[in-house]
């Protein structure tokens, strides 16, 4: 297996080496090498902040395995050590910076990054997403430049592909030897084949079996999630792709007699061996964040340090604070602020040997603790919180931010992230804790046309990517100036938003296979008939739409029913099966006629506006109201206001 080496990238090449001095008697980060650093279009001021500048390199870190805060690390015992008895790695760095680090804002902004790539520009200043930012369009509106943040991603995966930002893990040994152990992975062809690249060709590195041709080896399928697995016959498939007829060995492909069949789940399961030492990717993130915050000479230092991380990071970062990796070895906070997204009440396996950072596995995300606050397992009896690792007044500021679908999907279950485990009750939130959901919305924000993704119905439309703008101000402000944020907001059993899910009631629409037999999700870490988790969700209106939650305005001025679910197609098979992180969009009539020919309950467009200005003038009356509660930023009405305008055209055209 290899692992992740930081390429030079193809700017001026400076060769600048900077080696900062460890903070005496603690040296977790012992140098950094800076392969490039460049003006930022070349050396455009960003309002007072000024120019910044872009730099490419390397941070090393030796860390002590027997420290308290280390300890937690898996395997860091069994990891090489070098001649002062440390534990040394690397990891790749990029960093956003002010030139003059004084006119910055004095935080440097962590983004946790997801499999290797940067978004803080993409998420927070509607940049284009580019891993290596360099054009205009790649910036956005440079809002997070403007503020003066430092933007920072540091590798914390061993297992992302080489031009990417990655982690150099060092591997973990007992008695000189390999260690060696099984491996799982999951996956669900889209098409009939008779090859599979398991791997799933995502620019990622993985583990590879000792042997190929083990007989040990296993693979199983079963419908959709939750069925018993069967095994196919070990004799019936084989590593390897077919290629002219003939098999070509390649460990990242299986190929199976008969071919793999669309919407099964398939199991691969075979030993390997060499687990690198992945937790020590965690620690990277900690301490160069506390370099930064703590040593006046760093190379980019800051008063306050932030983390972002989405989906698989969300979850990450709820790992981060369970683990304690928010406290350095000196005991200092490092982290001031977390926005946690689209995490669920999940973490991951990040930190364990034969980590599977990449995993979408289902519900090996879902164990105990669900909350922040320390709360008492009723199966296990054990009390543990995901602060419980963290010493009172050093506590991180915390938002939890998630989507329709973490309710939904893969035994996520969002509503733990604020009800009890047993489902019954509402609990309050913890101090330094605020928890929001976005009403209807899927896994990542929808755009206009809608896309086919494979499901019954298009793809959920419901764009809130303003959100994370308006609630990144909030949390800011209440970090460095106390301001109080929004309130939580999310379904509650008070007052009705939230039901278990049997309790569901969906409108009769024709031709919607509404979800009241799916089940929720079953817990990782409880091998019992009480490893079953309730499933409570948020109530729905007449037309199908959550009520619980934000509403962002085209969910409350609604042109149909959007949901975070959303079933297989026939065509992709198993049609019974939610497509996981994903939304349906189940539009509305356009005309009253056009409703009762279809027999839809739901009141068509034509009967809920009188055109086009009356329901931009809607969409406007919740915009403004989201503003005024700081859901959302005011500059990012006249933006809802034109998305709105585009799916009334697009809706009103015939699209569907």
């Amino acid at each position: 297996m290899g692992l992740a080496i930081l390429k030079i990238r193809p700017f001026l090449i400076l060769g600048l080496l900077v080696a900062l001095a460890p903070t005496p008697g603690h040296a977790e980060l012992t140098r950094v090498e800076i392969t490039t650093r460049v003006d930022v279009l070349n050396g455009k001021a960003f309002g007072d902040v000024g120019p910044y500048e872009k730099i490419w390199g390397k941070a090393y870190f030796a860390v002590d395995p027997a420290n308290s805060r280390n300890r937690v690390i898996a395997d860091v015992d069994l990891a090489p050590r070098n001649k002062g008895g440390k534990v040394e790695f690397s990891a790749d760095l990029f960093i956003l910076k002010p030139k003059d680090s004084s006119r910055g804002n004095g935080v440097v902004f962590f983004d946790v990054i997801n499999r290797g790539r940067f978004r803080l520009l993409n998420v927070f200043s509607n940049g284009t997403g580019a891993d290596d930012p360099k054009a205009e369009a790649d910036f956005g509106d440079a809002s997070l430049l403007l503020e003066g943040y430092t933007l920072v991603a540091v590798g914390w995966q061993f297992d992302v592909a080489d031009e990417l930002i990655g982690f150099q893990a060092p591997i973990a040994t007992e008695n000189a030897q390999p260690i060696k152990g099984w491996v799982r992975e999951w996956f669900i062809p889209g098409k009939p084949t008779e090859s599979y690249q398991w791997t799933g060709g995502n620019a990622t590195k993985g583990y590879w079996p000792v042997d190929v041709a083990a007989a040990a080896n296993r693979l199983t399928s079963r419908e959709g999630l939750f069925s018993g697995r069967r095994l196919i016959p070990r004799a019936d498939w084989q590593f390897g792709k077919m290629v002219d007829g003939k098999l070509v060995p390649d460990p990242d492909f299986v190929t199976l007699k008969g071919g793999f069949k669309p919407g099964l789940t398939y199991e691969l399961a075979f030993e390997s061996q060499n687990p690198p030492v992945a937790g020590l990717g965690l620690a990277a993130v900690r301490d160069m964040a506390s370099s930064m915050k703590y040593d006046p000479k760093s190379i980019s230092p800051g008063r306050y340090a932030y983390m972002y991380g989405s989906s698989q990071t969300g979850r990450t970062l709820r790992q981060i604070i369970y683990e304690g990796f928010t406290i350095d070895e000196q005991e200092r906070k490092v982290f001031d602020a977390a926005f946690v997204r689209t995490g669920g009440a999940s973490m991951g396996r990040f930190n364990e040997r034969f980590a599977r950072s990449n995993s979408l596995g289902v519900f090996v995300e879902t164990k105990f603790p669900f909350q922040y606050r320390t709360t008492t397992d009723p199966v296990t009896g054990k009390r543990d919180g995901l602060g419980a690792r963290i010493p009172a007044g050093l506590e991180p500021k915390i938002f939890l931010f998630d989507s329709s679908s973490e309710y939904w999907d893969k035994g996520r279950l969002g509503a733990l992230r604020h009800t009890s485990i047993d489902g019954t009750e509402d609990l309050p939130d913890a101090p330094n804790v605020r928890v929001y959901h976005v009403a209807g919305s899927r896994h990542g924000s929808g755009s206009v046309p809608a896309v086919d993704g494979g499901g019954q119905f298009k793809n959920n439309v419901l764009n809130y990517d303003q959100l994370p703008r308006g609630l990144m101000t909030a949390l800011d402000a209440w970090t460095r100036n106390g301001t109080e944020p929004p309130p939580s907001r999310h379904p509650r059993f008070a007052d009705g938003t939230m039901v278990a899910h049997h309790d569901l009631k969906f409108p009769a629409v024709p031709g919607v296979q509404w979800p009241t037999h799916v089940p929720g999700g079953y817990r990782w870490d409880v091998e019992t008939p009480l490893s079953a988790l309730p499933f409570p969700l948020s109530n729905v209106d007449k037309d199908g739409n959550e009520i619980g939650g934000i509403r962002m305005p085209e969910q409350e001025v609604p042109l149909g029913t959007m949901t975070g679910w959303q079933f297989r197609s026939e065509r992709i098979g198993a049609p019974h099966t939610l497509i996981t992180n994903s939304g349906a969009y189940i539009p509305f009539a356009a005309t009253r006629a056009e409703r009762e020919k279809t027999g839809d309950p739901r009141p068509s467009i034509e009967e809920r506006y009188s055109g086009r200005a009356d329901y931009l003038a809607k969409v406007e009356q919740v915009a403004h109201r989201l503003a005024q509660e700081r859901f959302i930023l005011v500059d990012d009405v006249a933006g809802i206001l034109e998305d709105a305008g585009r799916h009334w055209d697009w809706r009103m055209s015939g699209g569907k």
